[in-house]
C-alpha cells in the first residue's frame, strides 16, 4: 500500500513509520521533515491550507492517510482555543475533503478526552462523547468531519501516549524518580496509559485489514496519574513514598480533565485482533529502553 502520515515527527508517527516502512510505500507530510524521513518520501504541507492539502494528497495519491498531527496539549488548547479548533478540527476537515476526492481511506487518531469522565466504568465505542475542554471539543469536531465527509474511515481514540521520540508525563516522572526529586501526581485523573509502539502496531493492523469504523486502542487496564507514578517509581527500584498525592485543583491545571476516563478496546476485541498488552507490561518495557538506565 501507499500510506501518507501526518504528524510523522510525533510519538506515534515515529513508531508507525518504523512499523510500516519495510512492507509499504510510506510518505510523510507536514510542516517540518523529521531526520529519519528522506526527501524523496516527504511533502511539506500545512493542513490548515485547504488548497495545498488537496494538491499534496492528489500528488501522492495514497491508499490511506493516517492523520496523527494535532495540537494535543489540553492546557495549550485551553489557552488558545482558536488555534486548537483550526488545527484539530478544520485541519482534519481539509484532509477529509482531500481524501473524499479520490475515495482515499483516512485513519484519524482522536482522544479519550471526547468523553466527560462521569461514567462509572470504562468507555466503549458505544458511549456518547461529551467533552469538557477545548482539546476534547476540537478533536470531536474532527471526528464529525471524518464521519460526515468520508465513506471509508477509521477513528481511533487513545489516551496518555508515551514513547521514545519526545518527553511525556511518563518520561518526566521517571526522570524525577531517578534524580530522587519528589513529584506530585493527581489522584483524580484516571485513564489508560498507552505505549506508542503498541499503538503503532495496532494501527498497522487496522490499515491492512480495512476494517473501517470507530475503535478504542489503549494498553489494557487503567490507573490514576498517582498510581502510574508510584508504579514507575517501584519499577525503577525507588521508594513509592516520593510520589505525593495531588488533585486537578491543587495542581492548578489550566484545562479541566475528564476525571475518570479509561477506555475499553471493545470493538478491537470483537474483531478478535491481537490483545493489547497491559499498561503495566508496556510501562516496564518502555522503562527498560530508557537511555538513563542504559548508560
Amino acid at each position: 500500500m501507499k500510506i501518507a502520515i501526518t504528524g510523522t515527527s510525533g510519538l506515534v508517527g515515529y513508531d508507525l513509520w518504523q512499523t510500516l516502512k519495510d512492507q509499504h510505500e510510506v510518505w510523510g507530510i507536514g510542516r517540518k521533515k523529521p531526520d529519519f524521513v528522506s526527501l524523496t518520501q516527504w511533502r511539506t504541507l500545512d493542513i490548515i491550507d485547504l488548497e495545498t492539502t488537496s494538491q499534496v494528497v492528489s500528488q501522492i495519491n495514497p491508499d490511506c492517510v493516517v492523520h496523527l498531527a494535532a495540537l494535543s496539549n489540553p492546557d495549550d488548547c485551553e489557552k488558545d482555543p482558536t488555534t486548537a479548533y483550526t488545527a484539530n478540527a478544520l485541519g482534519t476537515r481539509n484532509l477529509a475533503l482531500a481524501c473524499q476526492r479520490f475515495d482515499t481511506e483516512l485513519l484519524y487518531v482522536s482522544t479519550d478526552q471526547v468523553f466527560n469522565g462521569k461514567k462509572k466504568s470504562p468507555y466503549t465505542e458505544l458511549d456518547t462523547p461529551d467533552p469538557v475542554n477545548h482539546y476534547g471539543i476540537s478533536k470531536l469536531w474532527g471526528e464529525k468531519f471524518v464521519q460526515t465527509l468520508l465513506r471509508r474511515f477509521y477513528i481511533v481514540r487513545t489516551a496518555l501516549v508515551y514513547g521514545k521520540i519526545r518527553s511525556t508525563f511518563v518520561n518526566r516522572v521517571a526522570r524525577c524518580v531517578l534524580e530522587n526529586d519528589p513529584i506530585t501526581a493527581a489522584t483524580d485523573i484516571v485513564n489508560s496509559p498507552t505505549n506508542s509502539k503498541d499503538l503503532a502496531l495496532a494501527l498497522s493492523i487496522l490499515i491492512e485489514k480495512h476494517t473501517y469504523g470507530i475503535y478504542h486502542l489503549v494498553n489494557e487496564g487503567y490507573c490514576s496519574r498517582f498510581e502510574l507514578s508510584r508504579f514507575i517509581a517501584q519499577s525503577l527500584g525507588k521508594k513509592a513514598s516520593m510520589i505525593k498525592k495531588g488533585t486537578q485543583t491543587s495542581l492548578k491545571l489550566p484545562a479541566r480533565r475528564p476525571g475518570y476516563c479509561p477506555l475499553e478496546n471493545f470493538v478491537w476485541k470483537l474483531n478478535q485482533f491481537p490483545k493489547m498488552r497491559t499498561w503495566q507490561e508496556a510501562i516496564i518495557s518502555f522503562l527498560e529502553e530508557l537511555p538513563e538506565l542504559n548508560k
